[in-house]
C-alpha cells in the first residue's frame, strides 16, 4: 500500500475512532437521565438519534475495504432496534437491556478503531485529557445536532472558533506543537533542586509575562496559575511531610485582586480569580506560599487579601481614595505618619510592620541600567523638537512591519 493510502486509511480510522467516541458518550447520558424510557417525547428522540447514528455507520462502512468487518455488528443492532419500532403504531420505549447491548457494540467498535473509554470518562477533573479545539468545536455541534440545541449553542460555537483562531491563544490552548508536561512546568516556574542551577545559585526567579495575554482571558488563565502553583506546594507538604518555601509575587495586583460583591448572583471571572488569591492570603503560609501585592490602587483591591498582608511598603500616594484605604490599614497611632505620603521623593517608602519594629523611612537601591526597568516617561517634547536638551538628534523609529509580523505570527 502506498504511502498516501495509508494515511487516507489512518485519517479514516481517526474520525470513525471519534465518531463513536461521540455517539457513545451522548447514548451513556441519555441513559443516566432515563431518556430511552422516559416520558414522551424522550424515547422519540433517542430512536431518531439512533437512525441518525445508524445512517452514519452506513456510509462509513461503504468507505471501508471490503473486507474490513469492524462495523458490521454494531450496524446491525442499530438496524434492528430501528426496525423493532417501524410498525405504524410502534412501543418506542426501550429496555435496559437493550440499551446496554448497544453501549457494549459502540464501546467494542470504539476500541477497535484504538479508541479508550478511560479517555472518555477520566476519574477526576485534574486527570489530563487532550484534546484538540477544533474537536471540541465538532463535538459539540454534533451533540447539539443531536439534542435539538443547534440554535441554543451557535453563539457559544462561534467565540470558541474565535478564541481558537486568535494566535496568542494556541501556547494556552496547548494547539501548539510542543506540549505542557505539568513536571516540567513546576520544575520551571518554582524551581529544581539545589544545586541543579549554576554554581551559587539556591532559588529560582521566574517571570510569567502575561501582559499580551487576551483580555478575555487574562483572569481565567491567572487563576489557574496561582491555584496550581497553591495546590501543588499542598501536596508537595503532604507527601514531604515539610513546606517548599515559595514566595508569589503580583505585580500590578489591582488587575487581578479585584474587589467583588460579595452578594452577586452571578460571578464572572475576575471575582473567581480574587478568590484564587483570597485563599492564598488565608491559607498559603502554612503550605509554605507567601504573597507579595504590589499595586498603585489600593482601594481597588480585595479587602480579604489586604486584611492578611503583615508588612507594608508605602510609597507616594496622592490619590484621597487610596490614602483612606492605608489608613484603614495601619492603627491610628499611626496614621499621623502617613499625611507625608503624597510628599514622598522618589525612590524612598515608608516601611511598617512584622518587618519592622517601628516605622521608618527607607530609600530603594539604585540599579544599574541594564537592571531598571523601562518605566521612564516617554521624552515627549525632545522628540517632538528632533533634538535633546544637548542638541543630539533624536529620532523617531516607526518599523511597523516588524511589529506586525510578531503580532501576527502563526
Amino acid at each position: 500500500m502506498r504511502n498516501e493510502e495509508f494515511e487516507l486509511h489512518t485519517n479514516l480510522d481517526l474520525e470513525i475512532k471519534k465518531f463513536l467516541g461521540t455517539i457513545l458518550v451522548a447514548i451513556k447520558h441519555d441513559k443516566s437521565v432515563g431518556s430511552p424510557w422516559g416520558k414522551f417525547p424522550g424515547p422519540k428522540y433517542v430512536l431518531e438519534k439512533i437512525d441518525c447514528w445508524r445512517e452514519s455507520i452506513g456510509l462509513y462502512q461503504g468507505r471501508l475495504d471490503a473486507d474490513d468487518k469492524r462495523l458490521d455488528h454494531l450496524f446491525e443492532n442499530l438496524q434492528a432496534y430501528c426496525d423493532d419500532r417501524s410498525d405504524k403504531y410502534p412501543n418506542l420505549n426501550a429496555s435496559v437491556g437493550e440499551i446496554d447491548t448497544l453501549i457494549l457494540n459502540i464501546a467494542d467498535s470504539f476500541g477497535a478503531f484504538g479508541g479508550d473509554e478511560k479517555d472518555l470518562f477520566p476519574k477526576g477533573e485534574d486527570i489530563p485529557l487532550p484534546f484538540e479545539g477544533d474537536n471540541l468545536v465538532s463535538y459539540l455541534e454534533a451533540l447539539a445536532q443531536q439534542t435539538g440545541n443547534e440554535q441554543h449553542v451557535e453563539y457559544l460555537i462561534a467565540r470558541i472558533r474565535t478564541m481558537l483562531a486568535d494566535t496568542r491563544m494556541k501556547p494556552i490552548t496547548n494547539d501548539s506543537e510542543k506540549k505542557v508536561d505539568l513536571a516540567e512546568w513546576l520544575e520551571t516556574y518554582i524551581g529544581k533542586d539545589v544545586g541543579e542551577g549554576k554554581e551559587g545559585e539556591h532559588s529560582c526567579v521566574s517571570v510569567i509575562d502575561l501582559s499580551l495575554v487576551p483580555n478575555e482571558i487574562i483572569h481565567l488563565v491567572t487563576a489557574v496559575i496561582s491555584r496550581i502553583i497553591l495546590e501543588s506546594l499542598q501536596r508537595y507538604r503532604r507527601l514531604n511531610n515539610v513546606t517548599l518555601p515559595t514566595v508569589l509575587v503580583a505585580e500590578e495586583a489591582h488587575t487581578f485582586i479585584k474587589r467583588y460583591r460579595d452578594d452577586s448572583e452571578n460571578q464572572d471571572v475576575a471575582s473567581i480569580c480574587c478568590q484564587v488569591f483570597e485563599k492564598i492570603s488565608r491559607e498559603g503560609r502554612k503550605f509554605g506560599l507567601g504573597l507579595i501585592v504590589s499595586s498603585q490602587r489600593p482601594s481597588e483591591l480585595s479587602p480579604t487579601v489586604l486584611s492578611q498582608c503583615n508588612t507594608f511598603l508605602l510609597h507616594r500616594i496622592s490619590n484621597d481614595r487610596d490614602q483612606e484605604q492605608v489608613h484603614k490599614l495601619v492603627p491610628d497611632n499611626l496614621r499621623g505618619l502617613l499625611r507625608e505620603l503624597p510628599s514622598l521623593p522618589s525612590q524612598h517608602a515608608i516601611l511598617m510592620g512584622w518587618a519592622s519594629e517601628l516605622p521608618v523611612l527607607v530609600k530603594m537601591n539604585d540599579l544599574s541600567e541594564a537592571q531598571r526597568p523601562h518605566s521612564d516617561d516617554p521624552d515627549f517634547w525632545n522628540v517632538w523638537k528632533g533634538k535633546d536638551e544637548g542638541g543630539k538628534t533624536v529620532a523617531r523609529k516607526s518599523d511597523w512591519k516588524s511589529v506586525v509580523a510578531d503580532w501576527q505570527k502563526g
